[in-house]
């Protein structure tokens, strides 16, 4: 029996179809080997050396090749960083010619040297090929080589190395260029975490010397302001009675000026002690009301004539278990700027206990804060507005200082305002401070 005749043209179409199968075949692989180095270099932003060994087992199994490695450049030698060879001993072969200085003589010398691809044909027919010996024990009679390129400059490049020699296909070289790209992505990222670690490393330095010569300084300046504070205290009560009326107000100023020099020390060092990290909390019972009263008490003297300063707390609020001094801290200067920003109007500490923690508001009728600066009246030095401090003082260091305390003893301290109606500053805080880990 005769067999069947193919119709005119079939085999040459199962050709075509074989031969995009293949295509589409070395396409998903080459998608697969470029994603799987992609994978490598987000699994190690900070060592460079997984990627590079990726990347040569990845080439020399997609080109075919007897040899492929990676290298690096250090401006005068290139060194091998990574090497994958079809045999142990074509491996030793290469490893004995590197590291050696960048020149003509091999095809990873002339891409470093021309910034570009440098293909040698037959390493066996070019009579500028240095290292011939080296590449027949290796296996390989063609070779090519990618440059590795940051900003235009060579870093290192990627070679492989066929069997076979002729000139390697465009598929391939356009492979090497996207894996030479990811090479230069994970150079990169390792040599940014290797300068961000040096940076952070240099800041931790100089804020342990910022904060030796901020506590040395306080401490210095002091004891000088502290004594003029008491020695003017002691004049003034002295000779009252006994020096002009300009004199005394003189001594008054210099007695004020000195307090308003002591407190920004204080509150720098504070700061600072926050900073480091050096706030202890140390926690016992209080009942509310009787520090509310002692703090208006305090800032009462200091509000103006039209100024209604008093506080609103609803019965059975229960006992607190909190750092009473840096409770008082807080609240004297939430008080305190309430009093300086309020011409006339009312200011009002309210509480109550809202989800687990007690709520403090402090509303005050004064300037207001605007809108783009109500967070930023947090920062350390800010201030609402340059003329507001020239008028009222302060060192811009007070609501800083109040929220990092707040969040340090577990609560936080927030704002709400109006320009010209006025603002509301609400502290809270755990009811029962507990350690962190404490049941």
């Amino acid at each position: 029996m005769a067999s069947p005749t193919l119709p005119a043209g079939t085999a040459s179409l199962e050709q075509a179809l074989q031969a995009c199968r293949r295509e589409l075949a070395e396409a998903l692989e080459r998608q697969t080997a470029t994603a799987e180095i992609l994978r490598v270099i987000s699994c190690s932003p900070t060592d460079a050396q997984p990627v590079f060994v990726t990347i040569a087992a990845a080439a020399l199994r997609l080109c075919n090749a007897r040899s492929a490695n990676v290298v690096r450049y250090d401006g005068k030698l290139l060194h091998i960083a990574a090497l994958a060879n079809a045999d142990a001993l074509g491996a030793d072969a290469i490893r004995e010619v590197y590291p050696r200085l960048v020149d003509r003589g091999t095809s990873l010398g002339r891409a470093i040297l021309d910034t570009d691809v440098a293909e040698v044909a037959d390493v066996l027919a070019d009579p500028h090929y240095r290292v011939a010996d080296a590449a027949v024990r290796s296996g390989f009679r063609s070779v090519v080589s990618v440059p590795l390129l940051r900003e235009g400059l060579p870093i290192g490049a990627i070679a492989v190395g066929r069997a076979e020699p002729g000139p390697f296909p465009a598929s391939q070289i356009a492979l090497l260029r996207t894996f030479a790209d990811q090479a230069v992505i994970a150079i990169e990222n390792a040599r940014l975490f290797t300068a961000l670690q040096e940076k952070t490393r240099e800041l931790e330095i100089a804020s342990r010397h910022k904060t030796a010569f901020l506590a040395n300084m306080s401490h210095e300046l002091r004891t000088p302001l502290n004594a003029v504070l008491g020695f003017t205290r002691i004049v003034l009560r002295e000779t009252r009675a006994q020096i002009a009326p300009k004199q005394t107000e003189n001594l008054e100023k210099i007695q004020a000026s000195t307090r308003h020099l002591v407190g920004l020390i204080n509150a720098t060092l504070d700061l600072t002690r926050i900073e480091a990290g050096r706030v202890e909390i140390v926690a016992s019972e209080l009942e509310l009301g009787a520090l509310v009263d002692e703090c208006l008490r305090s800032v009462e003297p200091l509000a103006a004539d039209g100024v209604s300063l008093h506080a609103r707390l609803p019965p059975g609020l229960p006992p607190l278990r909190v750092d009473v001094e840096k409770l008082h801290q807080i609240l004297l200067n939430l008080l305190g700027n309430a009093v300086k920003f309020t011409e006339q109007g009312t200011i009002e500490l309210r509480a109550a206990v809202r989800d687990g923690n007690i709520a403090i508001d402090v509303e005050d009728s004064g300037i207001g804060i605007p809108p783009d600066k109500l967070e930023a009246v947090f920062e350390e030095f800010e201030q609402v507005d340059a003329s507001h401090a020239r008028a009222h003082g302060g060192t811009g260091l007070g609501l800083a200082i109040a929220r990092r305390l707040a969040r340090a003893m577990g609560g936080d301290l927030v704002a709400v305002s109006a320009l010209g109606v006025g603002s509301t500053f609400t502290l809270s805080l755990p009811l029962r401070w507990s350690e962190p880990g404490e049941a």
